[in-house]
């Protein structure tokens, strides 16, 4: 791995929890010693794209990642499509949606509409990495990605088991991933949260790349098994709404 390979690790292991580490601990993640991990992050800072806490001398991204974003989002007009439609799914059905978009080895919600007292209202988890084996929007998106991609992301991937209906098996998840392509939505039953249920489905750019997935997370006793088809019709649609605007806007 080239300098610039430890760099770009170090920054997207910075865009996790819980967001800052220290030098030995940046050092051990991206398998080198601490002055090679300090000269790397004297010349992000020099950039500034990291700060050191000047107390806890732990680094945490800069604000130019925002101002990065912000280009990102202007630039696709992601917000500006995405937005009326999370808002109407929310208000026709009841429940909180969400647009999560894949980062190459990663899915991460980009933008939320929340509904009062409904799932996520109290927790902001917007940019916070999805688990590949659990969360519905993520594995949505990892459905569409190519296999071997996705073998070799899993191979060295961390599975984490958020509840006793997790998928931990590796060769499963690839063939769960078979079934939500097949079908072409994930029903994400109580694997990430206990008492909770997601659907998710892709959003299309041309040429049928997949360029995000539109989510949406329920109480269980909020979606009865026999609704679970209106409610996957109603965010394809929505779905498809969002790929039209991407397509006349590109």
């Amino acid at each position: 791995m080239g300098s610039l390979d430890k760099a770009m690790s170090i920054l997207k292991h910075l865009g996790d929890p819980p967001y800052e580490f220290s030098l030995s601990e940046l050092a051990s993640f991206v398998d080198i010693g601490k002055s090679g991990a300090f000269k790397i992050l004297k010349t992000l800072q020099a950039h500034n794209f990291v700060i050191q806490d000047f107390l806890t001398k732990k680094y945490h991204l800069s604000p130019i990642m925002i101002r990065l974003g912000n280009v990102y989002g202007r630039l696709k007009g992601i917000e500006e499509i995405t937005r009326p439609v999370l808002s109407y799914i929310s208000r026709t059905l009841g429940e909180t949606t969400y647009i999560s978009v894949w980062e190459g080895d990663r899915a991460f919600p980009a933008y939320k509409n929340v509904v009062r007292g409904g799932c996520y209202d109290a927790a902001d988890f917007i940019g916070t990495s999805i688990p590949l084996n659990s969360g519905g929007s993520a594995m949505v998106l990892c459905a569409y990605q190519d296999g071997e991609l996705m073998r070799k992301i899993l191979s060295t991937a961390e599975l984490e088991k958020r509840t006793p209906f997790t998928i931990m098996d590796r060769e499963g998840l690839l063939e769960e991933y078979e079934k939500i392509r097949e079908r072409g939505y994930a029903i994400e039953d109580e694997t990430f949260t206990l008492g909770e249920i997601t659907l998710a489905v892709p959003v299309f750019a041309q040429e049928g790349v997949v360029i995000a997935s539109l989510g949406l997370s329920a109480p269980k006793h909020h979606l009865p098994e026999e609704k679970i088809p209106e409610w996957i019709h109603i965010l394809k649609k929505g779905a498809e709404e969002i790929s039209i605007s991407f397509r006349f806007r590109h």
